[in-house]
């Protein structure tokens, strides 16, 4: 907003009657070149409005009674008796008096007290206060601010906008009149910052629990505070054999690095293993810039073992599970087109993550991948400088056996990639995929020569064509590739069931043609009517519709696939003729339309008028999304997935309604989908790339399926499925596998179920694998070189639990537990002690802003970590949580 004049208009004789007629593209403004608009703050007018029953006037002096309000700038003042200085804006107030407003949402009742309505200073007495707080009696009470903060005392002094002192009172986050907890104290400081207080006295439902000599808490909702964070404490046991940690004891410091970036660091000590230390750095930048970094490490004390030597004579050994886990992440954006993206881990030992972590899927987890990649990307055009290295353990070392690594290496790759662009005057596009690449790979009884260059280039042109719903896609490409180094191919032709890769330093080219056709014809659909008797299930319209795919392959010139070392899918490439085909099927149904009903006002709010439960297609249609919230930590600070505007700029009202109505979910509209795809192969060889009694994988078998099937030639792939169930937004049923019709068995089953209904929730998941091979099921083998044995056929299976009942953000109880089963365990393949890998119980209640989590956790993961552990949360809302369950390993 400006105070200059804008530009005099010319104006026009026709009559203000009449129509404008529409303007001409040329005369309409270009709003890209208006700058935007922004409301700039005005001050309120240094005037006080009076207001009561009776007022009399003497000077200066107002004498108010009945019902007074006095109104300055942004604060209110009530009382029943006012008397009210006009010059020095000095008031004396008596009964039923309550200060609100302020941009710290502060609210004062007391009986009687001081106020200067000028200098915002004052004393009250009796008093009950808050900031954060909703103080509109019209509208139910609720948290404003992240760090709501509420106190209650004898005497309050107001010293400034948003200063306190506080006299023989008491200060909480909770609700009045009952909180659940409670600080006492016979002073309190409170500013904009912080309050603080020495000797208090912190109380648990009334029950005095904890003297602290000196405590502070953040009232300001923006700011975050540099402390001692609350210890951590923590009890486990394990068998003897695989070494108990036993009482854990932790502390940590966080330090504030400006508004934008915090540490933290701390160490924990196992009284039965010795010390660990960790610590973490966030930053968060402009846009969806970061940078995140965590490190743990722990020297092992150790613990000894039994064990058995090589001639079979017991002994004992001494095993030390210490190690480092190093994690780091980030995001930079260079300019609009460059950014640098990273995300890294170095981890020293994997016994030492199996052991110590909390979280199941990382102790499991046998693969570290680490990229670092600068991209600029423009008109369809990417460039890429690339770093990345893949760790992957094949064998887990225990006690006198070794472990087995595979570690891959990009250092670096330059990739270049161009989308399809049209070539001018015709219907023709092109398409560009290039790298330059240096590799090496580490593995047991094999270490490529220093790096390996690797150039590929791969152009590509083709021909989108439609017609009458049909849509076609064909194109033609050529690949060369070039290796410095290649791989020894044996006189037979063929690698033995356990053979390593012997490398040759004569360089090795490999270069193919490629014909690509991919049909898609029309989609084929129809809408059945649903009886009455089962609308209540489906709705009143039911859509069956079928979407086919159609794809004719041909790669030849690829006649020394044997030649090629491996490193990546790029090295997978052979030779193929195939005819990919694949049906997808959906079912959509009509919801049958509810009556309308009246909708329930929240506490504290007015009845709302008469709505429908469901939405027309137009409305569902226009309905606008609300605005998505950053998620902020316990320290405000956002995670990696918020966030923020480019400019700190208000575009809504400061405080949610807390009366608006809730919004409503999405209407559930697909209730069934099912994929089935399978691929015939015209060259059952791939150009003499199988190699028979052993798992051969090519990138056109990886598209397909993660499975590895190959271990013969054969004509026809498995029938691939894919199947989901979603009835309603309570349920999900995901039914995935694969079927080998020539050996008649299913290779791998992945069932999942989800389900929810207020306050309970369950699902259940099952993962079957028994590949590959069509006749080639069970052969064990013994490698010369390491004496492990090893099965060519993959075959597990194994089923995971979760079901309870509550929720963590609502006051009541809550119960969870969840569960891992190995269902083949005990079998000769298996180290594991038992079918259960591991079983969380939790139970936990939540009073009014405090909750107490506990949890017992057990761990069966073989000779490894046979461990049963006990941990607890107790948690102040808005204020903190002690213990060592974190709520990302909750259950609920």
């Amino acid at each position: 907003m400006t105070t200059k004049e804008p530009p005099a208009q010319a104006t026009s004789s026709t009559s203000s009657s009449a129509l404008p007629s529409e303007p001409s593209p040329q005369a309409l403004p270009d709003l890209s070149a208006i700058p935007r608009a922004t409301i700039l703050p005005t001050d309120h007018p240094d005037i006080a409005i009076l207001e009561s029953d009776t007022q009399t006037k003497d000077g200066d002096l107002y004498t108010l009674a009945g019902d007074v309000v006095i109104t300055y700038h942004d604060h209110v003042l009530r009382a029943d008796t006012v008397t009210y200085n006009g010059a020095t804006g000095e008031a004396i107030v008596r009964g039923h008096v309550t200060l609100t407003g302020g941009s710290n949402d502060e609210y004062i009742k007391a009986t009687h007290g001081t106020y200067n309505v000028h200098t915002g200073t004052g004393e009250f007495y009796d008093v009950n206060g808050s900031v954060g707080l909703s103080a509109d009696s019209a509208r139910r009470t609720g948290y404003q601010n992240p760090n709501p903060f509420l106190f209650s005392g004898r005497k309050v002094v107001k010293t400034g906008p948003m200063n306190y002192d506080v006299y023989d009172g008491a200060v909480t986050s909770c609700l009045l009149p009952r909180p659940d907890w409670e600080l006492f104290s016979h002073h309190f400081i409170i500013d904009d910052k912080k309050a603080k207080a020495s000797n208090s006295v912190f109380r648990l439902l009334g029950i005095p629990l904890l003297p602290l000599p000196y405590v502070t808490h953040p009232t300001d909702a923006d700011e975050r505070q540099s402390g001692i964070l609350i210890p951590v404490m923590g009890y486990s046991s394990a068998s003897n054999d695989t070494g108990s940690k036993g009482l854990t004891i932790g502390e940590q410091g966080y330090l504030t690095l400006g508004r934008s970036a915090d540490l933290t660091v701390g160490m924990l000590y196992y009284s039965l293993r010795g010390f660990s230390e960790n610590g973490t750095v966030r930053y968060r930048g402009p846009g969806e810039d970061f940078f995140t970094a965590h490190f743990s490490a722990l020297q092992d004390r150790g613990f000894n073992a039994p064990a058995v030597d090589a001639q079979g004579n017991p002994i004992t050994l001494y095993v030390n599970q210490g190690g480092e886990d190093v994690t780091s992440g980030f995001r930079w954006k260079l300019s609009s087109n460059t950014r640098a993206v990273g995300d890294a881990e170095y981890l020293s030992s994997y016994v030492y993550r199996e052991v110590f972590t909390e979280n199941f899927n990382q102790a499991v987890s046998s693969d570290i991948t680490s990229t670092v990649y600068l991209m600029n990307e423009k008109n369809g055009y990417a460039t890429d400088l690339r770093f990345d290295r893949y760790q992957g353990l094949k064998v887990v070392p225990i006690l006198t056996t070794a472990g087995e690594e595979v570690k891959v290496f990009h250092a670096p790759s330059i990739d270049f990639s161009a989308d399809d662009h049209h070539i001018a005057g015709t219907p023709l596009l092109w398409s560009l995929n290039a790298s330059a690449a240096g590799l090496k790979r580490v593995q047991p009884n094999f270490v490529s020569s220093g790096i390996i260059e690797r150039l590929d280039f791969r152009p590509e042109l083709s021909l989108p064509l439609h017609f009458d719903g049909w849509n076609i896609f064909a194109s033609v490409a050529a690949r060369e590739s070039f290796y410095s180094r290649s791989r020894r191919v044996p006189p037979s032709g063929t690698y033995g069931p356990n053979a390593t890769p012997i490398e040759i330093t004569d360089p090795v080219n490999r270069a193919d043609g490629e014909i690509t056709v991919d049909i898609r014809p029309p989609s084929i659909e129809r809408t059945f009517t649903v009886a009455p008797s089962l609308q209540w299930l489906l709705g009143t319209e039911v859509r069956h519709t079928i979407d086919s795919e159609i794809t004719y392959k041909d790669v030849k010139g690829i006649n020394n696939f044997l030649s090629i070392l491996r490193f990546d899918d790029v090295d997978l490439a052979s030779d193929t003729n195939e005819l990919d085909y694949a049906f997808t099927q959906h079912l959509y149904f009509r919801p049958r339309p509810r009556p309308a009903k009246a909708v329930k006002p929240k506490p504290g709010c007015a009845a709302t008028p008469t709505q429908s439960t469901s939405q027309t297609d137009e409305e569902a249609a226009n309905a606008v999304e609300p605005v998505p919230r950053a998620t902020n930590d316990a320290n405000g600070i956002p995670d990696a997935s918020a966030t923020a505007p480019d400019q700190p700029t208000r575009t809504r009202a400061r405080h949610a309604d807390p009366c608006a109505p809730d919004p409503k979910a999405a209407t559930q509209q697909e209730w069934f989908s099912w994929k089935i795809e399978q691929k015939f192969f015209f060259d059952t060889t791939f150009g003499n790339a199988v190699i028979n009694t052993r798992r051969n994988l090519f990138d056109t078998t990886l598209d397909l399926s993660g499975v590895a099937f190959l271990t013969e030639p054969r004509d026809i792939s498995p029938v691939i499925s894919r199947m989901r169930f979603r009835t309603s937004g309570h349920t999900d049923i995901e039914w995935d596998f694969d079927y080998d019709t020539g050996a008649n068995k299913i290779n791998s089953s992945n069932i999942f179920i989800d389900a929810h209904k207020g306050r309970l929730f369950g699902g259940v998941s099952y993962a079957l694998l028994n590949a590959p091979g069509r006749t080639y099921t069970e052969v064990i083998t013994q490698n010369t070189a390491t004496g492990l044995a090893r099965s060519a056929t993959a075959n597990f299976a194994q089923m995971r639990l979760l079901g309870g009942y509550g929720t963590p953000s609502q006051s009541g109880l809550s119960v969870a537990a969840g569960a891992g089963i190995d269902l083949n365990a005990g079998s000769p393949l298996d180290d594991s002690s038992g079918p259960l890998q591991y079983l969380t119980i939790q139970g936990g209640y939540n009073w009014n802003c405090c909750g107490l989590t506990v949890e017992y956790r057990k761990y069966d993961l073989g000779q490894i970590r046979n461990e049963g552990s006990y941990r607890f949360n107790f948690t102040l809302a808005n204020i903190g949580s002690a213990g060592n369950l974190r709520r990302s390993e909750s259950l609920f």
